[in-house]
């Protein structure tokens, strides 16, 4: 149950996994000189999280860490290696063909680039229209009011119906791609860093956008983004992921000062504070060493080679021969740390 809510979660996700095989050719000495090597790419290796009704789940870490990629697996855009994923019971790793079709309804996607996102072939109207085209949702005059309808509701001038992707600038694009996102009246929508694109003033147009949607309508969020300051400002809780795995979760009110994993307090520390006096005080923390590969499999945990509490405080090698699980922190069940030491992490 949700302490916000008060209900039992939409979206349940367990262990999730997204590997992919990645082919390279390889120079040998011998006969042929040229082989294929085959490695895995652990993209996505364990995550786990859960999302209730009219909650936006910020989804935050680095360039390359598998925020996009949990999405997509999530959705079944990408089939998941491993793990469980649960809408409303309904077990989406086992559905396939018509069943997970009729699901998609409520299950719903922006996606990053404003640009590469609309058919540029296609006019406003048609792209809006399609998801109500494939599952025979409207047609005719019911359909084009429809269109008209979600163009109001995003702030598009329906006038606009005729024209292509390429007359709109890219917070017009992104509209467009809210409005057809909501054209099935989803219940879950995953927006994939949906701003990183835009001017700052357009940014806040579009958070505030979806934040009155939310109000509204009852939508339920996963935002996914590298800007804290952003994810902090939108969401109602916080999951930190570093290389295919979620180290923290906590609530916006504790995501800037009760942090407890030390990759989370770099990455806090990183986002500048506007005063400049609390600027010039703080003490920045800076990560050293080498960002693990995807491709290596580990024992212990994935932040070992970085961690900058890990000296102080790890005598009898745990880090690196015990993967931490994320666990509540101090038996609260809204903060979860994936950190042996988390106790210690000052």
């Amino acid at each position: 149950m949700s302490k916000r809510t008060g209900q039992p979660p939409l979206l349940e996700v367990e262990d999730l996994e997204m590997h992919f095989e990645q082919r390279r050719l390889e120079v040998t000495a011998g006969w042929p000189p040229v082989r294929v090597a085959r490695t895995t790419v652990r993209a996505v290796n364990g995550v786990s999280y859960t999302l209730h009704p009219a909650e936006t789940l910020g989804l935050v870490g680095e360039s390359g860490c598998g925020k996009s990629t949990t999405a997509r697996a999530t959705l079944q855009l990408h089939r998941p290696t491993g793990g469980s994923v649960r809408f409303q019971g309904a077990e989406l790793t086992q559905l396939d063909g018509p069943r997970l079709r009729a699901l998609r309804r409520d299950l719903q996607m922006i996606f990053q680039d404003p640009y590469a996102s609309l058919d540029p072939r296609w006019t406003v109207g048609r792209i809006i229209a399609e998801p109500l085209r494939n599952f025979s949702i409207a047609a005719g005059g019911e359909l084009r009011d429809r269109v008209e309808e979600l163009m109001l509701t995003v702030g598009l001038d329906p006038s606009f119906v005729g024209r292509y992707p390429h007359e709109f600038s890219g917070g017009q694009r992104q509209r467009i791609g809210i409005a057809r996102a909501l054209a099935l009246e989803p219940k879950v929508i995953f927006c994939d860093e949906p701003v990183s694109a835009l001017d700052v003033s357009i940014q806040a147009q579009i958070i505030n956008l979806l934040q009155s949607l939310q109000e509204r309508l009852g939508i339920a969020f996963v935002f996914i983004a590298h800007d804290l300051a952003v994810v902090r400002h939108l969401s109602h809780r916080v999951a930190i992921m570093y290389l295919g795995r979620i180290v923290e979760t906590t609530t916006r009110e504790r995501i800037t000062h009760e942090t407890r994993h030390p990759y989370s307090r770099a990455l806090l520390g990183a986002v500048p504070i506007p005063d400049p006096k609390v600027e010039r005080s703080r003490e920045p923390v800076l990560l050293e060493g080498t960002l693990p590969s995807p491709t290596e499999e580990r024992r212990g945990c994935d932040f070992v080679s970085r961690c900058p509490l890990r000296p102080r405080v790890d005598n009898d090698g745990r880090c690196l021969g015990e993967r931490p699980r994320l666990l509540p922190f101090a038996g609260d069940s809204s903060h979860l740390v994936a950190c042996h030491y988390a106790d210690r992490s000052e």
